[in-house]
């Protein structure tokens, strides 16, 4: 397909959206790959997180993005109708001449096996999707999604969406920590609370115990998290192997903010596995894309034909 308009993608959840713009320039190089080849999305020209709900920091922030290409494509993956609704509007007064396409569970090219498919949050079919174009069929994967709320969904070896989880994200949990008891402090930003780390700082894991309330909670969110990936992955290697299939192949896709840090720890919990076994145990190969749903979004937009404003 010819794609001849820069295009913005949007991932719209329950407490921020997130922006990615890329210029013609840019999606002309990505789409000159081979056909069939798995390709990783470019680098985006530019990006926002955006909070506000009726996005007026995303509106100073296109007054200052220099746009030499109109009109240019919005492609939106939401599981808020009213920030959409915000952001459609914002579109509308601004860049008038611009395509505003909100996708559906139909515009995503990957099975789902789902008893109410309609139910199904499009960030969590986008990201299994966006995972599915990273790895290419025949790898069975978990995509692990981290926002207000975190989802883990296994996608099989024959690139089926098979369902998976849903639990309290960082900040919800420390939120209910907070609200719950009377002398537990709130994290300040408890969804992005490993970022403000180095690099190096991150390469070495939360440790245990902790000795200061906001590090134990800290600890206790961000386990809570690595503890319901290693759950699910175990639970899923033995229905690989039930199914008669070989489970080594089976991997992990990281998506998030903090899905650097979680990558980290969840080596440190195979290492405190293979200490204490004394032996190694199978551990998946990870992958790591804190942008995913917008890197899918930027798959499907530049796959697909978009009739619809």
């Amino acid at each position: 397909m010819t794609f001849d308009q820069p295009l913005f993608a949007v991932d719209i959840g329950n407490t921020r959206a997130k922006i990615c713009f890329w210029s013609f320039r840019a999606i002309r190089n990505a789409l000159s790959y081979d056909v069939g080849t798995v390709r990783v999305a470019p680098a985006c020209d530019d990006e926002k997180t955006d909070p506000s709900s009726s996005f007026e920091e995303t509106e100073e922030w296109l007054h200052g993005l220099e746009i030499d290409e109109k009109p240019c494509r919005w492609v939106v993956s939401s599981v808020n109708a009213q920030k959409t609704n915000s952001l459609k509007k914002l579109i509308q007064r601004y860049r008038p001449n611009d395509s505003f396409v909100p996708l559906t569970l139909r515009d995503i090219p990957i099975d789902v096996e789902y008893d109410h498919p309609e139910k199904l949050g499009l960030d969590r079919a986008t990201a299994a999707f966006a995972g599915l174009t990273r790895l290419g069929k025949g790898v069975p994967f978990l995509v692990v999604d981290v926002g207000t709320a975190a989802t883990i969904d296994y996608v099989d070896s024959e690139g089926v969406f098979k369902g998976g989880s849903i639990l309290p994200g960082p900040r919800l949990t420390a939120e209910a920590l907070s609200a719950k008891t009377a002398q537990l402090p709130m994290l300040k930003d408890p969804e992005n609370s490993e970022l403000a780390r180095q690099e190096d700082e991150l390469r070495s894991p939360l440790a245990y115990p902790a000795t200061e309330t906001s590090s134990a909670i800290r600890l206790g969110v961000v386990f809570t998290l690595v503890g319901a990936i290693a759950s699910f992955y175990w639970k899923t290697r033995r229905r690989i192997i039930e199914e008669g299939r070989n489970p080594n192949r089976l991997s992990l896709v990281l998506s998030g903010g903090n899905a650097r840090s979680t990558e980290y720890n969840l080596l440190s919990y195979f290492d405190d596995l293979d200490f204490n076994l004394r032996f190694s145990v199978p551990r998946p190969r990870m992958y790591v894309e804190p942008r995913l749903v917008l890197d899918g979004i930027f798959e499907i937009a530049t796959s697909l034909p978009f009739n619809r404003r």
